[in-house]
């Protein structure tokens, strides 16, 4: 995705504290292995400012991450995750039409073998009559229109030319063994809007992190876990990270051992760490969550006897954190002018 700096508004004469902004947190924590303490200095981190003058961020793109392809069909109990999934925005979508119903069993037959070779996440729809709607196709009902979608851009980059005409003829091949009409349009406008997409999230892509530490004093491991469930995380494994859920269950912010070490249930009565580190996924995270995530980070700082630090071991103050939260409502704003809502369905899709 491309890149581009966004500088912190300009708050008079406040000197900003230097906040952690980076986007291969997990590689760089690697690196920190070679670490005997906080004391190596680190590159990609907020610019200080130095005799009164204002500081300039570094914002860039998170790490792009594989994707996993999407389910052909509804997820099993779920009603809302049988509905539109595909976005003409977001998916190379390709209309299919059929002389007489089709039963969803054999579309998902016919397309899942041919699909599964797409190096993008896939989705296929039916047109419900009744509904005068698009929904995921079910195996149990029939269709006489569908159409199948492959995601134009993600982690990895925008989808190019020979990504779509892979698409385009597996869709081809499984709409013939069914005698329905897979009609593939010409490919070059998703093309650019691929681009212009890629180019927006790599604008927005960006994670936040802060660090809380005592350095005189290791946290135990099982004073981290009481005070991060007290706190309203949950220890997901096998990642070993505990992670804040709003009440829709989506996720606000994660907390993770600075060290190289996820944390693990049956060894976190043995384990001791000298940091714990939040951090926020900002384009999949739900409106508000950078108020949560910056009381959460003074909460545990409070309850840990610790202080917040970016990655240079400099404390993160209150200005900065007003600073940071402007910008990023600015962001969100951005994103929500484009259609897609931090921590919502497509934006989960785009930073996957």
């Amino acid at each position: 995705m491309g890149e581009l700096q966004f500088g912190l508004i300009a708050i008079g004469s406040l000197v900003v504290a230097g906040v952690f902004f980076y986007n291969k947190w997990q590689e760089r924590r690697y690196r920190r292995q070679a670490e005997a303490a906080f004391g190596a200095r680190h590159e990609e981190v907020l610019l200080r400012p130095g005799h009164g003058e204002t500081a300039a961020p570094q914002w860039q793109g998170a790490e792009r991450i594989e994707p996993m392809l999407a389910p052909l069909g509804p997820a099993s109990g779920s009603i809302e995750a049988s509905r539109q999934v595909l976005s003409e925005t977001v998916d190379f979508i390709v209309p299919i039409e059929a002389a007489e119903d089709v039963s969803g069993a054999s579309i998902l037959d016919a397309a899942g073998a041919a699909l599964a070779r797409c190096p993008r996440s896939v989705h296929l729809e039916g047109f419900d009559d009744k509904l005068a709607s698009w929904e995921l196709v079910n195996p149990d009902r029939e269709y006489s229109r569908l159409r199948a979608g492959l995601q134009l851009v993600d982690r990895r980059g925008p989808a190019d030319e020979a990504e779509l005409a892979q698409f385009g003829v597996a869709l081809e091949e499984a709409a013939a063994s069914l005698g329905v009409l897979a009609t593939v349009p010409d490919p070059a406008e998703a093309l650019a809007r691929a681009k212009e997409l890629d180019r927006f999230c790599g604008e927005v892509d960006i994670r936040i992190a802060v660090h809380v530490t005592n350095e005189s004093s290791p946290f135990p491991g099982a004073r981290v876990d009481a005070v991060a469930k007290a706190a309203g995380f949950e220890l997901d494994e096998p990642d070993g990270k505990f992670r804040c859920r709003d009440d829709a269950g989506r996720v606000v912010c994660a907390l993770a051992n600075f060290e190289p070490i996820p944390f693990k249930v049956e060894s976190l009565e043995t384990l001791s760490t000298r940091a714990v580190t939040l951090e926020l996924d900002v384009p999949r995270a739900p409106r508000g969550a950078f108020t949560r995530f910056r009381e959460l980070a003074e909460r545990l700082a409070k309850q840990l006897n610790a202080r917040i630090v970016d990655d240079n071991r400099q404390p993160v103050g209150a200005s900065a954190f007003d600073a940071i939260g402007a910008q990023l409502q600015a962001m969100h704003g951005a994103m929500e002018a484009r259609g897609i809502s931090p921590g919502g369905a497509l934006a989960l899709r785009l930073f996957s």
